[in-house]
């Protein structure tokens, strides 16, 4: 956070040094601006309600402190003066985060039948070509329309107080895939075995495949194939965002500028809100808070 803040300072404060040259006239101007912006979010994903289970030992095990603490976000924006010291924008834009790592994978024979590993279950950790690599990402895009009161303080200088309000979605995608199976050339092969040759049972002990082994795998859903490579899990959600803030807008050439807003980001996903892939809602997913310290950093073009 010190760095960002430090490199805002740096380029703002000249700018502002050699503006205080000339007063803002009275009259009321009129004029817009559009560039890109980043919107700088400081939390951290990995601490976020309902996601502990990233790190827990009984989820993925996973480093969530690989995380950043801040959450950058690529967009445009763009405001219009519309009467009087009013004025109006929108802001879109989107980010990602992501960790990755291998999980511990313990191997057992399930002596007492209870189909769960117990205490007294002989296992040990499995060390072969299929360990597992696991990766969380999450990513999020925000989009809104921005109301605000702009106050001039020097020609080309103003400060203007407003709030932003939109929707925003996030997703949260987790990637297995093992080792072995992670190249190039098997996302090419066939998913019923080399050539096409699939092992089955001899159902009917005849030493030979047949139509009725055809339809015994077929009835009892028995043929079943291994991903080439790996399996996916996502999630998403979607909120509602409101976030009120303080803007210093310094207009250094005549048709560029820069604009830095401060505010606090509100949002949640609520309980039951988080969504398969497939549209299926989970019913006891969390309650899972986007409450955030949120900076805007803009290059416009436009007056």
């Amino acid at each position: 956070m010190n760095s960002v803040l430090r490199s805002i300072f740096v380029v703002f404060i000249p700018f502002v040094i050699f503006s205080q040259n000339d007063f803002y006239s009275a009259d009321n101007s009129y004029g817009g601006g559009v560039g890109f912006s980043q919107m700088y979010l400081f939390m951290n994903v990995g601490k976020l309600d309902g996601f502990e289970l990233l790190s827990d030992s009984a989820g993925l095990g996973l480093n969530t402190s690989d995380f950043s603490d801040l959450f950058i976000m690529n967009g445009g924006e763009g405001f219009s003066q519309i009467t009087g010291k009013w004025r109006i924008g929108g802001y879109a834009g989107l980010g990602s985060s992501s960790i990755g790592g291998k999980t511990k994978v313990m191997l057992f024979i399930d002596s007492d039948t209870s189909g769960s590993y117990s205490v007294g279950d002989t296992s040990f950790v499995y060390q072969g070509n299929y360990a597992p690599d696991i990766r969380a990402k999450v990513s999020m895009w925000i989009g809104g329309a921005t109301v605000e009161y702009a106050l001039p303080i020097f020609k080309g200088l103003e400060i203007s107080a407003g709030t932003l309000v939109g929707l925003g979605r996030t997703s949260f995608n987790i990637v297995y895939a093992s080792t072995k199976t992670s190249k190039w050339d098997n996302q090419f092969s066939n998913i019923y075995g080399e050539d096409g040759y699939y092992e089955v049972t001899d159902f009917n002990g005849d030493t030979l495949v047949d139509i009725s082994d055809v339809n015994i795998l077929q009835e009892d859903y028995i043929l079943k194939v291994t991903p080439t490579a790996g399996s996916m899990t996502s999630l998403s959600g979607t909120f509602l965002t409101l976030q009120p803030y303080a803007a210093v807008k310094l207009q250094f050439l005549d048709r560029v500028g820069i604009r830095i807003s401060v505010g606090f980001n509100l949002g949640k996903v609520n309980q039951g809100g988080w969504v398969l892939n497939d549209g299926s809602r989970i019913a006891d997913s969390p309650t899972t808070s986007f409450n955030a310290l949120a900076i805007r950093a803009m290059i416009y073009f436009g007056l």
